[in-house]
């Protein structure tokens, strides 16, 4: 009885109980706060409208290509962002820039193979449908859904708009035109920068980045304490060049590893590897100048701080920034480091490699800042010398 009750008085058991509760509670924020409710909204899509109408018997003009353009772009229910564009080519070098996840495109003679659809010899209306797949496999995907679901609404238009016109001409339809108005919208769809096969539906960039980064961690861990029992925790010019030595070396291990592995053995579809592996190294060397800035200052307290960031960055990384609640990406997603290392990635990956600069720099940017905080930390050394000689004296 008494063990029982010395066990429950002691400050350490209820203690451990609150911090459990607090890691609870860190964790179900990481995994689940950002990601309880994921709903898109104001999913990019570029629009292009060049019909140019058509005159109907009664010497009206028919623009379908306007009404269903204002019909989209006043349409709030749905989760998307429309940019009205003018041309196709444009819409498609914008689209290799990442900027739209998919574009309809509406061509010139729309009204006029509305009219056929009444003719002896009708056309089917054509709409182009255009998905960017490689910006992001599941907002893609989500927004083409939505755009199947719209042109399904202008399908019924279109019959209306038809049926109206033989009412008041009272006219009849051959089997032919039957036939066609049951139907009458004809969607080409094209996929551009396709996520192929072998790359977990477009997520090999965030998988590549989250391995780099708990790898690049165990590596600044060892290398910190291994310097750290050699120098007696001194940090000094020598010390942080035998890091930075050291951080290339294992930056270089751990980016030909990954590719070598998931490529000879997970059957990873990576098109270009000497790129890829020249992304990887640069990622993973600026990630080890990184944490070894912070573990240079604040020593192994700044582990957690890595594996708490990793945490909340997995779901967040998995989801397409417009799923993501506005808080998480104004004030996480935004400025995490993690972000610029799959974008690139996926340039890498699935746009040929264009237009990588830009990350890399951000990068570069990162990895630059962490040096100069990695060899200020030689005046902590010098300052606790320096406190320690005045103590003395």
């Amino acid at each position: 009885m008494c063990v029982f009750k010395s066990f429950f008085s002691q400050k350490r058991f209820w203690g451990s109980l609150l911090g459990i509760i607090i890691v609870v509670m860190i964790f179900s924020i990481a995994f689940i706060g950002s990601i309880v409710n994921p709903a898109p909204k104001d999913l990019p899509v570029a629009l292009v409208i060049n019909d140019k109408g058509a005159e109907l018997p009664n010497k009206t003009k028919l623009n379908a290509g306007e009404q269903y353009k204002q019909g989209l772009l006043n349409n709030k229910d749905i989760p998307i962002k429309w940019s009205v564009i003018d041309k196709r080519e444009e819409v498609v070098s914008e689209m290799n820039e990442k900027k739209y996840y998919a574009a309809i495109v509406i061509p010139e003679n729309m009204s006029q193979q509305i009219m056929s659809l009444q003719s002896p010899s009708p056309h089917k209306p054509e709409v182009e449908v255009i998905i960017n797949q490689g910006m992001n496999y599941t907002a893609a995907n989500t927004t083409k859904q939505i755009i199947d679901q719209l042109l399904s609404k202008i399908n019924v238009q279109i019959q209306d708009t038809i049926f109206t016109q033989l009412e008041a001409q009272k006219a009849t339809l051959t089997p032919s035109q039957a036939k066609l108005l049951s139907s009458p919208l004809e969607v080409k769809s094209e996929t551009i920068n396709k996520v192929g096969d072998h790359t977990a539906n477009g997520n090999v960039p965030v998988l590549f980045t989250q391995i780099v980064w708990i790898a690049v961690i165990i590596s600044s861990v060892i290398h910190f304490v291994i310097m750290k029992k050699i120098t007696n925790g001194r940090i000094s010019i020598r010390s942080v060049f035998a890091q930075l030595v050291a951080g290339l070396l294992f930056a270089t291990a751990i980016a030909s590893t990954v590719l070598l592995f998931t490529d000879n053995v997970l059957n990873v579809k990576i098109p270009d590897l000497q790129k890829t592996f020249l992304f990887l190294l640069f990622t993973a060397f600026m990630f080890y100048l990184l944490q070894n800035a912070i573990l240079n200052w604040l020593g192994l307290v700044g582990v957690p701080l890595f594996i708490l960031l990793f945490l909340f960055s997995i779901p967040v990384l998995n989801l397409p920034p417009e799923f993501l609640p506005t808080v998480t990406q104004n004030w996480f997603y935004s400025w995490v480091p993690f972000k610029y290392s799959v974008e690139g990635l996926r340039n890498t990956f699935f746009f040929g490699g264009n237009d990588i600069g830009s990350y890399l720099s951000i990068l570069g940017i990162i990895g630059l800042a962490s040096l100069i905080i990695m060899s200020l930390s030689i005046l902590k050394t010098t300052n606790k010398e320096r406190t320690n000689v005045a103590v003395k004296n």
